[in-house]
């Protein structure tokens, strides 16, 4: 087999293979709460009953899982766990291709890029997320599909300048490109922060004049036809699917979804004061996933690759940036999860960094081999570090707390929940695995939106419902004294306000009511 075969061929699967191993061998096995997974049970329910899950909808995401839940292998929940683990082991291929794209044609590029996708697929954060049902592991996937996509236009382009066919090759690569583009935004608005990558690189086709106005007329309908993926949210809106968050049927709903309205609050929210800090921690997520060395490399890397290809460089250093503070700004915990991307560009560099640092030594052989076996020695040490703490093959918390929960609650009962790990994953064992739909699960919170309410009255209409004013939604008071009398009702969550004025008594895991609370004289 020829070299380049091998390199272009047997290698990235090689990689997709083990990846794909090391996932499925710590991989949850059903429902899970774990690295920060809370929004599992929304997200399966939603792709399980092409339903519209939680802001910004995740249309894109949504397919693709419906397509995994039809495998016949384990639970749904496992079978969306596998959408991840491929999405991952993918992402490791593509980043192992996206180096060789950037790095001359040695033979230390080749080691050089195999040991920065090891480093990758044994990154703590990149792995736990390639073991959960969350749409950030097919994030990282589009995002490094689009890096490709753009190293191979400016291949292209520059083979187009001195042949004329290529010019056919310049149309098809921008084109799909540009559907890959529309498609990733229909799976996580994040995306958009490749986009100084997408521009420059059609920048170097634009002032070529590689395409006229006709060519460019169809890379921007195969973007149109990767953003149609939108239109999944009114069409299933309109059907009036189990899970409906926002109901974007109207158009106010629909902005309100795509926008991600309940989540805008967050956004570059982070207290001034905070910053330093958030900085700081960034930079330590930074080292923990790729050690001193790694780190090292990869920061030399960028050095490297800014002498090589200074605006490449420049342009791969704004995405980093901004998929950094975007991460940084958002006030929330979890906000790591967002830098997946950032962690596919560093390992990137660390491809680059040590190519620096082996072609150096390139007239001492030993030297430069004993070095490139302690280099992949240490993705392996990365490995055996991290998998005591992201590995989840033997994790049924999030399953065991809801198959205890639903084997306690009669029919007609009626479960107000206060947060999203026992709101969502009540969810998914009402409507997926014990499919009881006369147990109705309440979330607190959400009863502060219309289209939540008549999603309840049209799900369960055995409820009471109090009268409220036009334009306005009951408190989960009103509810609960509206059905106090008919229905049996049970608190997931400690709730303060309804604990003092109904007596509410523990039962198994939750919280049963007795009855009302005396008025004080």
């Amino acid at each position: 087999m020829t070299g380049p075969l091998k390199h272009q061929v047997l290698l990235p699967l090689a990689l997709f293979a083990l990846s794909l191993s090391l996932y499925l061998g710590t991989i949850a096995p059903t429902i899970t709460w774990q690295h920060d997974g809370y929004d599992a049970g929304d997200l399966i329910t939603a792709a399980y009953t092409l339903g519209i899950p939680h802001p910004t909808g995740y249309p894109t995401y949504m397919l693709l899982g419906k397509l995994m839940t039809l495998l016949p292998v384990g639970d749904v929940a496992y079978r969306m766990n596998l959408l991840s683990a491929l999405s991952g082991a993918l992402a490791v291929c593509l980043l192992y291709l996206a180096a060789r794209a950037t790095l001359p044609h040695q033979r230390e590029a080749v080691w050089a890029s195999l040991v920065a996708a090891l480093w990758l697929a044994t990154s703590r954060i990149f792995w736990s997320q390639a073991l959960i049902t969350e749409v950030y592991a097919l994030n990282a996937l589009l995002f490094a599909m689009l890096l490709l996509l753009c190293l191979q236009l400016n291949q292209q382009t520059g083979d187009a300048r001195h042949d004329t066919m290529a010019h056919p090759a310049v149309l098809r690569t921008a084109a799909l490109t540009a559907w890959v583009y529309g498609l990733s935004l229909g799976n996580h608005l994040t995306i958009a922060f490749s986009a100084p990558l997408l521009l420059w690189h059609g920048w170097q086709v634009y002032r070529r004049r590689l395409l006229n106005a006709r060519k460019w007329a169809v890379v921007a309908a195969a973007l149109g036809l990767g953003l149609a993926v939108y239109a999944y949210l009114p069409l299933r809106a309109g059907r009036e699917p189990l899970l409906n968050w926002g109901d974007p049927r109207t158009l106010r709903g629909l902005v309100w979804t795509i926008s991600g309205g309940i989540y805008r609050p967050f956004v570059m929210a982070l207290p001034l004061a905070q910053w330093p800090a958030r900085l700081l921690a960034w930079a330590g997520l930074l080292i923990e996933q790729f050690g001193v060395v790694g780190t090292t490399l990869g920061l030399l890397g960028i050095w490297a690759h800014t002498r090589r290809n200074a605006g490449q460089a420049g342009i791969f250093l704004l995405t980093f940036a901004l998929y950094s503070l975007y991460a940084a700004g958002y006030n929330t915990t979890d906000s790591y999860v967002y830098l997946l991307p950032v962690y596919i560009l560093f390992a990137l560099w660390i491809a680059h960094g040590t190519v620096f640092v082996l072609h150096s030594l390139e007239q001492t052989r030993a030297v430069v081999v004993a070095l490139a076996a302690a280099l992949l020695f240490l993705p392996v040490a990365t490995l055996r570090a991290n998998w005591p703490a992201v590995d989840l093959h033997d994790d049924r918390s999030a399953y065991d707390y809801g198959a205890e929960v639903f084997a306690q609650v009669p029919d007609g009962a009626i479960v107000i929940s206060a947060t999203d790990p026992h709101t969502f994953t009540l969810w998914y064992f009402a409507r997926v695995v014990a499919n009881r739909p006369w147990v109705a699960v309440v979330d607190r919170d959400l009863l502060l939106y219309e289209w939540y309410v008549e999603g309840l009255q049209k799900r369960h209409p055995w409820l009471r419902w109090p009268s409220t004013s036009p334009g306005t939604t009951p408190s989960v008071e009103q509810v609960v004294e509206a059905n106090r009398q008919d229905h049996a009702l049970f608190l997931a969550d400690i709730d303060e306000p309804l604990m003092a004025h109904y007596t509410f008594e523990p039962q198994g895991l939750l919280y049963r009511l007795q009855s009302k609370q005396p008025l004080s004289p």
